[in-house]
């Protein structure tokens, strides 16, 4: 098991938790996620793949923006509460040096193994939230995280085939 990352609760269990603590896993998430994608840029040297992990990083921190606007509309004045559980993998900052494109390779599926659980738990949040406004905001949060499972896989795809990508990064855009 790559170290940045522990399994979590399966998605199942979701139902267990109040909307309140639901949330905070949510912004949990974000965080995490955000300094996972921060961290993970610094090592990587491959230009493109930078730019697409740093813009990651930048959409996980606006959802956790919008999380945290949300919850002091749902819970005013309250501090967040942030759960020692979490759903799915939990993405923490990368603390070692990557060796090579196979170190890449296993952070990037399990980004994207996080990124398509979060989709999931944000369409089980739908449900479970009350106003129309709110249920459309998780819907957003989870199409967003679809696509940044998509980003990911297609960088997944090319780094499997390493020499196919390293001849487009000589190529130009």
């Amino acid at each position: 098991m790559v170290p940045e990352l522990e399994e979590g609760l399966p998605l199942e269990r979701v139902k267990e938790f109040s909307i309140e603590e639901l949330l905070g896993m949510a912004i949990k998430a974000e965080i995490g996620a955000r300094k996972f994608y921060e961290s993970l840029a610094e090592r990587v040297e491959i230009e493109a793949l930078k730019e697409k992990i740093e813009w990651l990083a930048g959409e996980e921190a606006k959802h956790e923006a919008l999380l945290r606007k949300m919850y002091e509309t749902m819970f005013p004045g309250k501090e967040i509460v942030y759960p020692k559980e979490h759903i799915g993998p939990e993405l923490k900052p990368v603390a070692r040096e990557l060796s090579g494109v196979q170190d890449i390779i296993d952070l990037i599926r399990w980004a994207m193994k996080a990124e398509e659980i979060a989709a999931r738990f944000y369409e089980e949040l739908e449900e479970m939230v009350d106003s129309e406004d709110r249920k459309r905001l998780m819907r957003y949060l989870s199409d967003m995280e679809k696509g940044h499972y998509y980003t990911l896989r297609a960088e997944y795809e090319l780094l499997l085939d390493w020499e196919m990508y390293s001849q487009m990064m000589h190529v130009g855009p």
